[in-house]
């Protein structure tokens, strides 16, 4: 495993990053799952999806393996209501426009943990402040602002009972202290992809909205937390 962990923060003026299941309406997740991380990573080193043969593609997957993500919400969770036009290619002869609901994060900022394979290559880009592909926070539109904070040394946490401030990936042998969490959020989010964007892993996580609320878990088996800098992180499984 590589001892080092890379951070940085993604934010804008909106993102949104869309549930599958949701149809008529677009509804988006809070703060971007892991799938949507994993294109940004590829986007900012430049690890190319080979769109321009079939747009469904994302060919950076297997380069993704071995890395670990996480995620913090950095700014209040704000959600925006717009409807977008699109051409009506079901029946243009009726209406050649239709107007789709869109859920939106207003303002978000997000800080994002990246350790393994591609952690060095990741710092490079970020250090030098540029990148190859533009970097979105979930749709084309929603251009993401980067700012590298820090790069720490892998570092576990010992205590028994923590205030985690990141994403909590779920499983059955956590124990939540829920009331002095004071309320948490449950979701499930997309973990994996293959190569032609399909989906073949999800996961449950925990969160809170508000980047002042922490997650207080009274037993941690099964889950990798470390502590980077003042942020006490739990992590995804690697790729």
């Amino acid at each position: 495993m590589n001892s080092e962990v890379t951070v940085f923060e993604a934010s804008g003026p909106i993102a949104m990053f869309r549930k599958p299941y949701t149809t008529t309406s677009s509804v988006s997740f809070a703060f971007p799952p892991p799938t949507a991380i994993a294109g940004m990573i590829a986007a900012i080193i430049g690890i190319p999806n080979g769109s321009s043969n079939e747009p469904s593609n994302a060919q950076y997957w297997p380069y993704m393996r071995g890395t670990r993500v996480a995620v913090r919400i950095m700014a209040e969770v704000k959600w925006k209501k717009h409807s977008l036009n699109f051409s009506n290619t079901k029946n243009p002869q009726d209406n050649p426009r239709i107007q789709v609901k869109h859920q939106f994060v207003g303002s978000p900022r997000y800080r994002i943990y990246v350790t393994g394979q591609l952690e060095e290559r990741l710092r490079e880009f970020l250090e030098s402040g540029c990148f190859i592909y533009t970097p979105c926070l979930g749709t084309a539109y929603a251009i993401a602002d980067l700012t590298y904070i820090e790069t720490f040394p892998w570092q576990p946490v010992k205590e028994d009972v923590i205030g985690v401030d990141t994403v909590v990936p779920w499983n059955e042998d956590l124990e939540v202290d829920v009331l002095r969490s004071q309320g948490i959020f449950r979701e499930i989010v997309p973990f994996k992809f293959d190569e032609e964007r399909t989906l073949i892993e999800s996961k449950t996580v925990l969160y809170q909205p508000s980047p002042a609320s922490k997650i207080y878990l009274r037993r941690r088996d099964g889950l990798d937390v470390t502590q980077c800098g003042e942020d006490v992180v739990a992590w995804f499984p690697p790729w």
